[in-house]
């Protein structure tokens, strides 16, 4: 039964997200539409020439590197001699999991040595 509706919900969930569609989507009818509005003006922007320049010696700049690349004048840069550090791929929840199952182990070691069952009565 829990299983059921839980599917239930879930495919509910799934075609509500699905079905949807958005609000602040415009398609293409609802600007067409408003034809009594005045048209929309074109807003130019003006280029800063400090910018423009900028962009040209970037762009000069890059052309150059690329060049000397082609032309084998740049070399590879050497291998870093910090020894990167190794993980074990754990996951937070894997380590913390781990954490509790040893914890979990030593006390049901404590308690097996100090029950009285193995202690004969001592």
């Amino acid at each position: 039964m829990l299983n059921k509706l839980a599917s239930l919900t879930l495919a509910a969930a799934l075609l509500t997200a699905l079905s949807g569609t958005s609000a602040f989507a415009n398609s293409s009818s609802s600007l067409n539409s408003n034809k009594d509005q005045p048209a929309t003006r074109l807003r130019f922007v003006r280029i800063d020439s400090s910018k423009s320049r900028l962009n040209e010696k970037l762009r000069i700049n890059v052309l150059k590197l690329v060049a000397d690349a082609k032309a084998g004048k740049i070399s590879t840069a050497e291998r870093p001699q910090i020894q990167p550090a190794k993980s074990n791929n754990l996951s937070k929840r894997t380590k913390i999991a781990i954490g509790v199952g040893i914890a979990a182990a030593v006390i049901a070691v404590i308690v097996i040595v100090k029950s009285p069952i193995l202690n004969d009565g001592r």
